[in-house]
């Protein structure tokens, strides 16, 4: 009796402190300028050509350049840490200046962006549980996208055994903002919801950049830089680098919630295919 009134009282303060912080933190033309004979024909085909090889070239160089820049502020980002709160203003100020030099290189309309699936934080610097802290603990953030307007934040701590969901609506302002108004969050503990309550609040989205990046590895991902105003830096990774690895974890959850020996026997089976795909 004693554990689960305890157990109760622990729940009841982490949905309050979820409802508290998770909310607070997110050209021209003229016939005078056509050629008049074969020469101008073959000059203006050879400068064609060479227009088309420059803007090739020009796009290369423009993607490296945009490729070199995102590696960076994902490397930055990993070497500090995904909760920015707990940096100093100086190492803020470097993810900044790194994710502003990204901006010139996005995509012209980034909030019009289709967003469908899972993505994933890689940096908050937002105070609030939104950066996946709470308390001592860090968690792991995901956004999972529903439909057009409807997406979940997600932080789960555990591997999942405790999850903590707010739901919100998002609608598209113009090029570059988005408005998230959101609804209510969920508690779950070991996949069984415990606590369900409205969440108020409502927040924008201003996007710093937003496009698609490829890492040294070859690995294609969706990056996405905003300001609420607090910087956030979040990706959605190629799937097939990660079906295995993820497929793996899902089953080692389930089978620690459920005991179940079939799930073990899946891990198994999946880590040796996984191996059999990478280095046969």
């Amino acid at each position: 009796m004693l554990i689960n009134k305890v157990f109760s009282s622990f729940i009841i303060l982490l949905s309050v402190a979820a409802q508290t912080t998770l909310v607070s933190g997110f050209t021209g033309f003229s016939p005078a300028s056509l050629p008049t004979s074969r020469s101008n024909v073959l000059q203006q085909s050879v400068t064609s050509a060479e227009d088309t090889d420059t803007k090739t070239t020009l796009k290369i160089s423009n993607d490296e350049e945009r490729n070199n820049i995102a590696e960076n502020l994902l490397t930055t980002c990993a070497a500090y840490g995904q909760v920015g709160s707990k940096l100093t203003d100086e190492e803020r100020s470097i993810i900044d200046d790194i994710a502003a030099s990204l901006g010139p290189s996005s995509s012209p309309s980034p909030a019009k962006i289709e967003l469908s699936g899972e993505h994933e934080l890689i940096y908050s610097a937002s105070p609030s549980a939104s950066s996946g802290a709470l308390g001592p603990l860090t968690g792991k953030v995901t956004q999972s996208f529903l439909d057009e307007a409807m997406f979940i934040n997600r932080v789960e701590f555990f591997a999942g055994a405790f999850k903590i969901e707010l739901y919100a609506e998002r609608k598209v302002l113009d090029d570059t903002r988005i408005r998230v108004k959101f609804k209510e969050t969920v508690i779950s503990v070991l996949g069984k919801e415990v606590k369900r309550f409205e969440a108020k609040g409502s927040g924008i989205w201003d996007y710093v950049f937003a496009g698609s990046i490829t890492k040294p590895s070859g690995e294609k991902m969706l990056l996405r830089v905003m300001k609420t105003p607090s910087t956030f830096v979040i990706v959605q990774r190629d799937w097939h680098f990660l079906l295995v690895p993820r497929f793996a974890i899902q089953c080692l959850v389930h089978s620690i919630q459920f005991n179940r020996l079939g799930s073990l026997a899946i891990i198994i089976l999946v880590l040796v295919l996984g191996c059999l795909h990478w280095f046969c």
